[in-house]
């Protein structure tokens, strides 16, 4: 697999409950329906409008554009309506490996467990179809419900990288590095 034709294809990946699809500029009126709410991380704080929204549309389809960033809306099949969206990045297919990441989920769709399946979803696809030797996973220091998360899928810390991002909060301390390799998935 190379970026041109990754970021050409539409990866949709789906099981019983969740639907994943490349995200649309049709989609933009149902995510609005679930934003503006601090407890959305990041995410959350940054985009408190529909002036916002459209911003961070507009990023997520130029990265894709660029082939930085893969977005992806996450839609709940029970309700047959976006419950929020996910990414692909960092991609290296030389040395089999990207970032799953960027994700968020509304405000009533957190602690659910579907972040579990969608997080399964998109790594299945990686090791199962993609053919990657490794996903990496990045999360805020002070980020403790989504550090949480991704040990119970079973990635493993690797460490601490310290003063690596600016958030919408101002200089973090730190971003912590996690990874589930090929062998270790289930």
């Amino acid at each position: 697999m190379d970026l041109e034709i990754f970021f050409s294809s539409d990866v949709t990946l789906e099981n019983e409950l969740l639907l994943l699809r490349p995200l649309s500029l049709k989609d933009m009126d149902a995510i609005e329906e679930i934003s503006y709410s601090k407890e959305l991380g990041e995410f959350g704080a940054r985009v408190k409008n529909r002036k916002d929204l459209d911003h961070y549309f507009d990023f997520c389809f130029k990265s894709k554009e660029k082939r930085e960033l893969y977005p992806l809306i996450i839609i709940n099949k029970q309700i047959n309506k976006p419950i929020g969206l996910t990414m692909f990045g960092n991609i290296n297919f030389q040395n089999k490996r990207l970032e799953i990441g960027w994700t968020w989920m509304g405000e009533k769709f957190q602690g659910t467990g579907l972040n579990a399946v969608c997080k399964g979803l998109l790594s299945n696809y990686c090791f199962n179809n993609l053919g990657l030797r490794r996903v990496e996973f990045k999360i805020d220091i002070k980020n403790i419900k989504s550090q949480k998360a991704i040990e119970k899928l079973g990635a493993h810390k690797e460490g601490l990288l310290r003063d690596y991002n600016i958030q919408s909060y101002g200089e973090s301390a730190g971003t912590y590095v996690y990874s589930i390799l090929k062998n270790e998935w289930k």
